[in-house]
């Protein structure tokens, strides 16, 4: 096997490794009922860049490859993610607005 394609291939593991964290802590919270928290959006974007990066290691692999057969896709759900994660975000300043209110 070509170095450079172990190289990418060991890369994409940690990346992986890193998405099951993320994934387990987002999943944590949702379990103990916190729903819309500060925490909850940085993981929610965490998602879209690996996302993001998984996206830009395949990339890599399959240019290494010189199989250039990729998609889009995951760069499109990466930004309704994103887009995601901005309307939980005015969804957690509301709440924190209301909690604020008398």
């Amino acid at each position: 096997m070509p170095r450079t394609i172990l190289v990418w291939w060991s890369v994409k593991t940690g990346w992986m490794l890193f998405f099951y964290g993320v994934m387990f802590s987002l999943f944590r919270l949702y379990q103990k009922g916190i729903l819309f928290s500060a925490k909850n959006i940085r993981y929610i974007h965490s998602l879209a860049c690996f996302l993001i990066g998984n996206w830009a290691i395949d990339y890599q692999l399959q240019s290494t490859l010189q199989d250039m057969d990729l998609s889009t896709t995951p760069l499109f759900v990466a930004f309704l993610i994103i887009f995601i994660a901005w309307i939980m975000d005015e969804g957690r300043k509301i709440q924190e607005e209301q909690e604020l209110t008398v």
